[in-house]
C-alpha cells in the first residue's frame, strides 16, 4: 500500500488578503471622529466650583425675575381696571371720552421715564428720564 502524499498549498498573497478581509468583517466597526481639535482646553477649579455650587443662586435669581414680572403684570392689570372704572363712571355722567385718552398717554409717558432692568448676576439697574 502506497501512502498518498498530500500536496501542501503554498500560501499566496491572495490567501493572506482574504484572511485579512474576513478578520476585518468580524471586528467591530467604529466611526472616525469628524470633530476638529482647535486650541487647548484649560481647567479652572474655581470656575467649576462656582458652577457646581451656583445652582441655588441661579434658581433664586430666576425666582426673583419671575416675581418682578408677576408684579409688573399685576400693576398693569390694576391700572387697566382703574382706567375702565373711570371710563364707565364718565360715561354714566356723560363726560367726554377724550379726557381718558389724554390720561392714558400721560401714564404711558410716565412709565417710559422710568425703566428697570435686572441682570442674571443679580444687579438691577433703574434708568429714569428717558
Amino acid at each position: 500500500m502506497a501512502a498518498k502524499k498530500k500536496k501542501k498549498k503554498k500560501k499566496t498573497n491572495d490567501d493572506k488578503e482574504t484572511k485579512k478581509e474576513e478578520e476585518e468583517k468580524t471586528k467591530i466597526k467604529r466611526h472616525k471622529s469628524t470633530t476638529l481639535v482647535r486650541g487647548t482646553a484649560t481647567f479652572d477649579n474655581n470656575k467649576r466650583v462656582d458652577f457646581v455650587t451656583g445652582f441655588r443662586k441661579r434658581k433664586n435669581t430666576r425666582r426673583k425675575k419671575a416675581a418682578t414680572e408677576f408684579e409688573k403684570k399685576l400693576k398693569e392689570e390694576r391700572r387697566e381696571a382703574k382706567m375702565n372704572k373711570r371710563r364707565t363712571f364718565r360715561e354714566m355722567l356723560g363726560l367726554k371720552a377724550d379726557d381718558d385718552q389724554e390720561e392714558e398717554e400721560e401714564e404711558k409717558k410716565e412709565e417710559k421715564k422710568r425703566e428697570e432692568k435686572a441682570y442674571a448676576s443679580g444687579v438691577s439697574v433703574v434708568i429714569e428720564g428717558l
